[in-house]
């Protein structure tokens, strides 16, 4: 089958999440940089009709959802699920979904920040999602062991969102979660997590001619 063509942005932590599991299971790939996540035409996000990433196409198949693409890839190359990406767990599964939400939240303040919004706190909507924010990250930190034996999704999708954090500073007060950033700083020189930081993979996309919109 062809070569999957991985569509996202070099700052997008739910890219960086497939882009984590193609590199552990050692999957060759085209990584499809889009000049940003405020465009309006499917065309730039590999033909998602919710105009969102990442997107995968292969072959004949074009999936959207990071999951979704993560759960595919592990299918199609590697069916022992070494990473448990597919764990039907309920701490597995409640820890996704957490994780996936403080996320979602964040790419929400950051696009209303971006779209000129100064005064999100001024904004009832915006209060609950930073309040959804700081409890997810509670929870987190109640329900990481840092010394668990062995890398598994719910790691990678805690060091995707973890970092990204960092990068962009929205959320204060990160020291108060010290489980949850001794789990990250576990695995933070292991290649595919080195390689796909926020500065590295900002540093590899304008070395390669990518520009945002």
């Amino acid at each position: 089958m062809d070569t999957p063509r991985l569509h996202g942005t070099p700052l997008s932590h739910f890219t960086r999440k497939v882009r984590i599991v193609l590199a552990e299971l050692g999957v060759a790939y085209e990584f499809v940089r889009g000049p940003g996540v405020l465009a309006t035409t499917t065309a730039v996000y590999g033909g998602n009709p919710l105009m969102r990433v990442p997107t995968l196409v292969h072959g004949a198949h074009m999936l959207i959802e990071s999951d979704h693409i993560a759960r595919y890839l592990v299918r199609q190359y590697d069916p022992a699920d070494r990473l448990g990406v597919c764990s039907e767990r309920v701490l597995a599964l409640n820890r996704l979904a957490v994780v996936n939400g403080v996320m979602s939240n964040e790419v929400v303040l950051l696009l209303a920040r971006r779209g000129g919004l100064a005064d999100l706190d001024g904004v009832a909507y915006f209060r609950k999602l930073r309040a959804a924010i700081d409890q997810g990250l509670a929870w987190l930190e109640a329900h990481t062991d840092p010394e668990a034996d062995g890398l598994d999704y719910g790691d990678i999708v805690t060091i995707c969102l973890w970092q990204h954090l960092e990068h962009y500073a929205l959320v204060t007060g990160l020291d108060a979660y010290p489980r949850v950033a001794a789990r990250v700083a576990r695995w933070a020189d292991r290649p595919a997590i080195a390689a796909t930081t926020p500065a590295a993979a900002l540093a590899e996309a304008e070395a390669a001619g990518w520009r945002p919109a």
